[in-house]
């Protein structure tokens, strides 16, 4: 779970931080995901069935947990008079992230700690 939580962290990042580098790009759309309802998602919290697809040519049912996060693209008018990237908007968004990021590597490298002594107390 926390390696979901880390992956959607880290697509998340990428995001916001491809917002951040074309604050000055004419036209561009910002993008972002719904990290909760994504993570919700990932961990098989949603409330959907899900299946497993074995094979490529498989039909899948429901929201497989192998589609990637669904990208939300900002359609919003211009707020800066070029695009529609708020950069205060983004890099508070970011700073955030990196909050969530920080939890679920600390999570994670808790998990591995519980396992490197349940291994040396044997």
């Amino acid at each position: 779970m926390y390696k979901k939580f880390l992956d959607m962290a880290s697509m998340r990042h990428k995001l916001i931080s491809g917002n951040v580098s074309n604050v000055s790009t004419p036209n561009y759309q910002s993008k972002d995901i719904d990290f909760h309802a994504e993570l919700k998602k990932a961990t098989g919290n949603s409330g959907h069935i899900q299946a497993r697809l074995t094979h490529k040519n498989h039909i899948p049912l429901g929201k497989s947990r192998q589609s990637g996060p669904e990208i939300i693209v900002d359609k919003s008018r211009e707020t800066n008079g070029i695009n529609n990237v708020d950069i205060d908007k983004e890099v508070a968004n970011l700073a955030t992230n990196q909050i969530y990021f920080n939890i679920g590597a600390k999570l994670l490298g808790k998990q591995f700690d519980a396992l490197r002594n349940a291994i040396k107390s044997k």
